[in-house]
């Protein structure tokens, strides 16, 4: 039996779940930037930053440099772009508070923060630039990461 999780109104499989804390879970995008990248969400569906308590804020960023150590290394990165998207006009599009981790290496973009760009287009649910990865493809990259957690 799958067990599933909200992102915001999205629906996490457990099979696309790689790492859990106390108060928040690591999972495979949907449609990742570059290889490697993945989120940490809070089990908690709040919106915004300020409404996590300090636990999930301390259990979230402990979370993201474990997993950002092994994306970094697993996908042969020699740096890593945390990002929060804290609120609407910050570009947030899931309703759900979380941080990506994307593994960064030379060359990767042409100017480094065209990043940012590749974010919002791949979290708007209209853009049809990057095709989404299937649940199988999504499993494969958990079951790899799982092991390291």
């Amino acid at each position: 039996m799958s067990l599933t999780y909200a992102f915001g109104k999205n629906t996490i499989f457990s099979s696309q779940i790689f790492m859990y804390s106390k108060y928040c879970f690591g999972f495979v995008n949907l449609k990742p930037v570059l290889p490697g990248h993945v989120l940490v969400a809070s089990f908690r569906v709040v919106q915004r930053f300020s409404d996590l308590t300090s636990e999930e804020v301390s259990d979230m960023y402990i979370s993201a440099q474990k997993i950002g150590k092994i994306v970094e290394r697993e996908y042969n990165g020699t740096s890593l772009s945390l990002v929060m998207q804290d609120g609407p006009e910050a570009g947030q599009t899931v309703p759900h508070c979380h941080v990506h981790i994307i593994p960064r290496k030379v060359g990767d973009f042409v100017e480094n923060d065209d990043i940012y760009k590749e974010i919002n287009k791949s979290t708007r649910v209209d853009n049809e630039e990057r095709e989404p990865r299937s649940l199988e493809e999504m499993d494969k990259e958990a079951t790899h990461l799982r092991q390291f957690f």
